[in-house]
C-alpha cells in the first residue's frame, strides 16, 4: 500500500549528487539507526513524473541528521542505502522530527501534526488489512478445495470487508480534506477504489490538497481508470496462447468481443464459466468473440482448467499473475472482471455476468 517510490529513481539520486534540493522552509530530522553504524541516506518525495530530493545525510555511530527545505508539507520517504525499501512519513516544517529506524518494522517516526495523523491512520490500515487477509485466506482455502459455491459466498464477504475499509477511509478523508494528508490517503488506498468512488473522494479534496504531489497522483489514477471505462476505446495488447502464439486484441474480429479476466484458482470465475460456455455456443455464429485473459502463473494449471471447463474460445496470458502488463493497463484488481467491446473496440459494458450478460449480448446480436 505504501510503495510510492521507484528503486531506480532512488539509486539515481545516490549516483548523481548534483541534483538540486527544493527551496522554502527548513526542516530538521534527527535520528538513530542502531543496526547501521555508518552509511548514507536521502529524503525524497514523488511527483507524477519524477522524484525530487529534499535532503541528504550521513550516518555516524548509528546516528544521523538530515536538513533541507520544503515549500509545503509533503509525503516523503527516507531511504538508507542498502537498508531495504525506505520509510514513509509526512514531512512538514512545523516541528523537528525524531526517528529511530529498524528493518524489522518497529521504526518510530515522530514530528509534526500531520505525521501524528498518519500514525493514527496506519493503525486503522493495519486493522483493516488483518480483516482482509483473513477473508482472503478463507476464500483461497475454499477455492483450492473446489468448493465453488462456498467460495462465491466468501467472495461476497471479502467484497464487504473491503467496502467497510473504504468507508473508514472516506471518513478520514472528510476530516482532512484540505491538506496533503487527505491526498496521501487517496494515493495509498486508491487501488481498492472504483472510478466513481475515486472521483467522489477526489472531488472532496480542496484545490490545495489536489495541488499536492499525492493529489496529482490521484488525478493520474483517475485518468488511467477512465481509459478503460465505458465509452473508452479498449487499449490494445498482445499476449500468448497456450501454444505460444502471439495474438493481439485488435486482430480478433467480432461484432461483440468479451474480454474475460479470470484464473484457474478463482472460484467465482470457475462458477461463471458454464454460463460463458452456453453464451458462446449460442452467439459465436452471430458475431460474438470471447478472449479469456488468465492471471495464472503456472501453465499446467491454466491449461487444465481450460480443458476441464470446456472453454473453446481464445485464451491468452503472460503467466505473470497480478504483475502482468495487461493486468496493470486494464487496472484489474479483482477477478472475474469482464469487458464487453463493440466491433470498433469501444468498451460498451463492464462486469455483466450470467443472465444480465446474456440479455445484453442477445439484444445486440439479434
Amino acid at each position: 500500500m505504501y510503495k510510492l517510490f521507484s528503486q531506480l529513481f532512488i539509486i539515481a539520486f545516490f549516483l548523481f549528487p548534483g541534483l538540486s534540493f527544493g527551496e522554502g522552509k527548513k526542516f530538521t530530522i534527527n535520528g538513530k539507526i542502531p543496526e547501521m553504524p555508518s552509511g548514507r541516506m536521502i529524503v525524497i518525495t514523488q511527483l507524477v513524473d519524477r522524484v525530487d530530493t529534499l535532503g541528504r545525510g550521513d550516518i555516524h555511530g548509528g546516528k544521523f541528521v538530515v536538513e533541507g527545505e520544503i515549500n509545503e508539507p509533503c509525503v516523503a520517504l527516507i531511504y538508507v542505502e542498502g537498508y531495504g525499501g525506505g520509510f514513509v512519513f509526512i514531512l512538514d516544517s512545523d516541528a523537528p522530527y525524531e526517528m529511530e529506524l529498524f528493518q524489522s518494522g518497529k521504526s518510530v517516526i515522530k514530528g509534526g501534526k500531520l505525521q501524528s495523523e498518519l500514525i493514527a491512520y496506519q493503525k486503522i490500515v493495519s486493522e483493516e488489512n488483518e480483516k482482509i487477509k483473513a477473508a482472503r485466506a478463507k476464500l483461497a482455502e475454499a477455492s483450492e478445495a473446489k468448493h465453488f459455491r462456498t467460495a462465491s459466498e466468501l467472495q461476497k464477504k471479502l467484497d464487504q470487508v473491503m467496502a467497510d475499509a473504504q468507508s473508514r477511509l472516506g471518513e478520514v478523508v472528510e476530516r482532512n480534506k484540505d491538506n496533503v494528508f487527505a491526498a496521501y490517503i487517496q494515493t495509498a488506498g486508491m487501488e481498492h477504489l472504483d472510478l466513481s468512488r475515486l472521483k467522489e473522494c477526489y472531488a472532496s479534496l480542496t484545490d490545495k490538497a489536489k495541488a499536492t504531489g499525492p493529489g496529482k497522483l490521484v488525478a493520474a489514477r483517475i485518468q488511467a481508470l477512465e481509459g478503460v471505462d465505458v465509452n473508452a476505446v479498449a487499449p490494445d495488447f498482445t499476449l500468448q496462447t497456450p501454444e505460444g502464439e502471439d495474438v493481439a486484441l485488435y486482430d480478433v474480429k467480432g461484432k461483440l468481443k468479451i474480454i474475460d479476466f479470470w484464473a484457474s484458482w478463482c472460484g467465482p470465475c470457475r462458477m461463471e464459466n458454464p454460463n460463458m460456455v452456453k453464451l458462446y455456443a449460442e452467439f459465436k455464429d452471430k458475431g460474438l468473440s470471447v478472449i479469456s485473459v488468465s492471471l495464472d502463473e503456472k501453465k499446467d494449471k491454466w491449461v487444465e482448467a481450460i480443458k476441464k471447463d470446456g472453454l473453446t474460445w481464445l485464451h491468452l496470458s503472460d503467466l505473470k499473475g497480478w504483475q502482468g502488463d495487461v493486468i496493470k493497463k486494464y487496472n484489474i484488481d479483482a477477478v472475474p472482471t469482464i469487458f464487453v467491446l463493440d466491433e470498433n473496440n469501444r468498451i460498451i459494458a463492464k462486469n455483466l455476468r450470467g443472465e444480465k450478460l446474456k440479455a445484453f449480448v442477445s439484444e445486440r446480436l439479434k
